[in-house]
């Protein structure tokens, strides 16, 4: 009995000395748990007075399980971030993540995260892919918004959100629908990659580019394109932070930037579209990529032929990009030609059945004036050569005008340019299939090109001959523009007949240029007014693959450029 009434007064007095009166908690200050007054309030003179109902520290037992589980349900319900910036509420699509709770994701899960302020990393050797209902709450660019994370070369490894079936599915939808138009994927080497359990950081990269361009192009898949976007761009700024510090990048990675850069072209993410496809030029240029086929190049016969192949592709698709970017916005060229050792890419059927031929050098493809069926991909990258020369000369002009230092050769590089044009749309349609019997996307892409070339070099002439003895020659370059305009919108005409599914993804490019010619020289000629008007006739008719409900008027108020917005107040959406 004794011990007993012991053990309770020592305890007691535990008790009592842990309770703290205020003064000694305000001073953090070791109170002695007298009373009626402690020692430390009797030497400050302070009242002595102890709260005996004050709460116990910490969290309730289970309180940061429920937070998670409501954070975790009320981040469900919030749409994903708009990375653009400027899109409009109309265009944007939200992920609805009730279709693919059946892979056995729930908000519940989360709450098995660590409770740490970092990002939890774990080894992730399965090569399993992330939960698509994560990417609700994972900002594209939140990587490189937080430098003071260390970052480890590893992904977060949750339950593989998509079956085999369905990945079936989007690498065929890819290939059937947007490949024909960009041809930089050997299908058999992709697929032969999609199979593997164990991928690398930029196959991975490349397979949710692939898919996120094949859910966009699909109307069963459509709903996931920004759940596949967003998750393509968190691991493409991954792989950029935990690079390797010998500056090795894989083709694969350029590759996903490229049809990452195509595909925000296509959603009208302009300010995105020109960083990823910055991000493509810069990496083309780090892996040396223009100077393949160079006698100095000494792993070339090392390599698979279908993966130098590949890089040839890559590069020269980056090479049209950063042309047609140039051509849209008056900018300077990235990608010099005049340093570029690589070759041209060979025919697409020969590249897919793994023995791609040899291609000629740009320099000279653009000086062979035999009429010869090469490529219509390569047609194109010489037509952008050829506005990106008259881009150049007019820039450089500009800027020997300043300093008063003009050449008197001008007028002669461009009458070179004028006539090297006049010979590529003649073997154009000498040596390749009329616009009106094809139903090659690419083809029907490239002949378009060739026209929006005439009027770019139109562009480039007016921007330097503005003197009165220039009027005459002036005048001929306007009207072989108008010509040019007339066989744009027949071209374009036919293309109603195509699948919207299956146009050309960067089509708008070279149309919206035709519409803005005629758009600023309508006061000059009632003929440019009526054939602006049966363009943006043709406009309201081409479905938008962003938007099926949509047009390309629609496409017409999201440009990047003033002439096209003050084009498309004046004329309204509606039919």
């Amino acid at each position: 009995m004794a011990s007993r009434i012991a053990l309770r007064a020592t305890g007691e007095q535990r008790q009592r000395v842990q309770r703290a009166c205020e003064e000694c908690r305000r001073r953090k200050l070791r109170c002695d748990g007298h009373q009626p007054r402690c020692g430390v309030c009797v030497e400050s003179g302070a009242a002595c007075e102890i709260n005996s109902h004050r709460q116990p520290r910490g969290p309730k037992k289970g309180y940061l399980k429920a937070l998670r589980n409501r954070l975790a349900t009320l981040e469900n319900r919030l749409p994903g971030p708009d990375l653009t910036g400027a899109r409009s509420k109309s265009n944007s699509l939200p992920t609805p993540l009730n279709d693919i709770q059946h892979n056995g994701f729930n908000a519940s899960s989360l709450s098995n995260h660590s409770d740490s302020n970092s990002p939890e990393v774990v080894d992730n050797t399965t090569g399993s892919e992330p939960d698509l209902s994560i990417l609700n709450t994972t900002n594209a660019t939140s990587v490189s918004s937080v430098p003071s994370i260390e970052i480890h070369n590893k992904d977060i490894s949750i339950a593989e959100p998509l079956s085999e079936l369905m990945q079936a599915e989007l690498n065929q939808l890819y290939f059937d629908r947007f490949h024909p138009s960009v041809q930089i994927l050997h299908q058999r080497r992709y697929l032969g990659w999609a199979r593997h359990t164990g991928k690398k950081q930029s196959v991975r990269c490349l397979n949710y580019a692939v898919w996120t361009l094949a859910s966009l192009l699909s109307a069963q898949f459509r709903h996931l394109q920004d759940s596949f976007y967003r998750e393509t761009k968190r691991l493409l700024e991954l792989s950029y932070l935990t690079g390797n510090s010998d500056n090795v990048v894989d083709t694969e990675e350029i590759q996903a930037w490229v049809l990452i850069a195509t595909y925000e072209s296509m959603r009208a993410f302009h300010r995105p579209a020109w960083m990823s496809a910055g991000r493509a030029f810069r990496l083309v240029q780090l892996m040396r990529l223009h100077e393949i086929d160079s006698p100095t190049n000494s792993s070339l016969p090392d390599l698979d032929p279908t993966e130098t192949e590949e890089k040839r592709r890559v590069f020269w698709m980056a090479y049209f990009w950063d042309h047609l970017l140039s051509m849209r916005n008056n900018w300077p060229i990235t990608l010099n030609e005049h340093v570029i050792c690589t070759r041209l890419p060979a025919p697409d059927a020969d590249f897919q059945s793994g023995q791609p031929v040899l291609g000629a050098f740009l320099s000279e493809a653009i000086m062979d004036l035999t009429p010869q069926k090469n490529s219509p991909f390569n047609e194109c990258v010489i037509l952008a050569t050829i506005c990106g020369r008259s881009l150049f000369h007019a820039q450089q002009y500009s800027i020997r005008f300043v300093y008063g230092d003009l050449a008197p050769t001008w007028t002669d590089q461009q009458q070179w340019l004028d006539h090297i044009l006049a010979n590529r749309l003649r073997i154009l349609s000498q040596s390749y299939t009329e616009p009106a019997h094809t139903s090659d996307p690419l083809l029907l892409f490239t002949h378009i090109m060739g026209q929006a070339s005439v009027i770019h070099l139109y562009k480039g002439v007016q921007s330097v001959m503005g003197a009165a003895d220039k009027e005459a020659l002036v005048a001929e370059y306007h009207r072989r523009a108008f010509n040019a305009a007339q066989e744009t919108v027949k071209l374009a005409k036919g293309s109603i007949e195509f699948n919207f599914l299956r146009i050309h993804p960067l089509m708008p490019i070279p149309l919206l240029l035709c519409a803005e010619f005629l758009y600023s020289n309508r006061g000059s000629d009632e003929a440019f007014h009526l054939l602006l008007q049966e363009l943006l006739q043709i406009f309201r008719q081409l479905k938008n693959a962003n938007d099926p409900s949509q047009s390309y008027m629609d496409l017409l108020g999201l440009s990047c450029t003033n002439t096209s917005i003050e084009l498309v107040k004046e004329n309204p959406t509606v039919p």
